[in-house]
């Protein structure tokens, strides 16, 4: 089955939550939420059932803020994020604070992690989960992942690979993380459509193109 991917935009940085609607290794449905950044009524009711999977690419604020209450809704979901990812809640708050200012308190998202669940799966690089193989791509965060299924020509590439451009270095990643990890991503076929974090879609061969890879 090729993975059908819907988008929605939600939260104060139009995050691009992902809805992917595929199958797993032996044939079983994989319904995943992946980055449920913010508006929960939003995800829900764009979902055609309920979901196998909610991953997270990376654990910024703008990526987690309907986590919560995605998970009370759909306790059998199970939570998926890169084993070397920092869920810390206060680790959480920094980055948020230094973005937003007091307006991250006025939010909640400095309890959010500290209420939920441990996730349930950790991923590593070369892992599959679904149709997706997991890329680990540290450089926005050093736990940051992209999730590429072949097959269908996808790549969702959270916060590491954009539309001409790349996520910030300077929110718990590095700027040799970031270029290695782009070096990465640039390799793959460049027929493979990119579902970034934020921004509209693009492709390998378009990144290829604009970074002279």
């Amino acid at each position: 089955m090729s993975s059908k991917v819907h988008c929605v935009g939600v939260g104060l940085l139009q995050t691009n939550c992902y809805i992917v609607d595929s199958t797993d290794s032996d044939g079983k449905p994989f319904l995943a939420v992946i980055d449920p950044g913010d508006s929960p009524d939003r995800i829900v009711s764009a979902l055609k059932g309920e979901p196998t999977h909610i991953i997270l690419t990376h654990s910024h604020f703008d990526h987690i803020g309907a986590l919560k209450e995605l998970l009370s809704r759909f306790p059998e979901a199970k939570l998926a994020v890169g084993e070397k990812e920092n869920l810390d809640p206060e680790y959480i708050a920094r980055i948020a604070t230094g973005v937003l200012g007091s307006f991250f308190f006025s939010r909640g998202y400095d309890q959010l992690l500290s209420e939920i669940r441990k996730p349930d799966i950790l991923l590593k690089d070369e892992d599959t989960i679904g149709p997706f193989e997991i890329l680990h791509t540290p450089g926005h965060t050093d736990g940051s992942i992209c999730l590429y299924d072949k097959a269908s020509g996808i790549l969702i590439s959270g916060d590491t690979l954009f539309y001409h451009s790349y996520g910030r270095t300077n929110l718990g990643g590095s700027d040799e993380q970031m270029e290695a990890s782009l070096g990465r991503l640039l390799a793959l076929d460049p027929d493979t459509t990119v579902y970034p974090g934020h921004g509209e879609f693009t492709t390998i061969g378009e990144e290829r193109d604009f970074f002279n890879f």
